[in-house]
């Protein structure tokens, strides 16, 4: 069925994009772990921590917790949702608390400081009290994904077969990606040139994967 004809049976139903679920380090031998293999300059000696808490974070998950230095500054360590350890902030102000996309620092007044997170994870530097804070990574997982980034094969935006679940049926067209927006997949469509979008409820586990292998999700 051409993709016009497939859209307009799908123009009646909507798709909803879930966020990640939860999934903080199960316990404190796992962080202990993970900042060992990091190396010493991210667990030092006698070095003991807390939970911040998880942050939510557009469709993801940061695990956050708190670090205490034998100088009396404190450290922001930062899990992603996988969970692995990315590294760290050194900080003056104690991390307190968190809200949507931040870990909040007490002023030592009435208010907070906010280190927000970025849109891609933890920002390079950020500024606390007008003081520039830079983000130690973790090494280790730049070189991880550097390794898997050169064994993984290079996908290529291109026209392919897209498969759609239309009231239980299953239907197919040749299309290539445009972009995405919220929960929906925009394709334009090989024969007619016609671009429409879809919403990822109707695509399946094959298609969802490419838009993965992309970066499209």
């Amino acid at each position: 069925m051409r993709l016009l004809t497939i859209c307009l049976l799908l123009s009646i139903t909507s798709g909803i994009a879930h966020a990640e679920k939860k999934n903080p380090p199960k316990n404190d031998d796992v962080i202990e772990t993970a900042l060992t293999q990091a190396g010493k300059d991210h667990y030092p000696e006698d070095f003991k921590f807390d939970e911040i808490g998880t942050i939510k974070h557009e469709d993801t998950y940061y695990h956050a917790f708190v670090g205490y230095l034998k100088t009396g500054n404190y450290r922001v360590l930062l899990f992603n949702n996988t969970p692995t350890y990315l590294g760290f902030y050194t900080v003056e102000y104690e991390p307190v608390d968190y809200e949507e996309s931040a870990v909040l620092l007490d002023d030592g007044a009435d208010g907070y400081f906010n280190l927000r997170i970025g849109k891609d994870g933890p920002l390079e530097s950020v500024l606390v009290d007008g003081l520039k804070t830079t983000f130690v990574k973790n090494e280790q997982v730049i070189v991880e994904n550097q390794n898997m980034e050169d064994e993984m094969p290079k996908i290529t935006i291109a026209y392919r077969d897209w498969t759609f679940n239309v009231k239980g049926q299953t239907r197919s067209a040749r299309a290539i990606f445009v972009k995405k927006v919220g929960s929906k997949v925009f394709l334009k469509d090989e024969k007619r040139g016609i671009t429409k979008d879809f919403p990822f409820g109707m695509l399946s586990k094959q298609d969802v994967d490419y838009l993965r292998s992309i970066d499209a999700l």
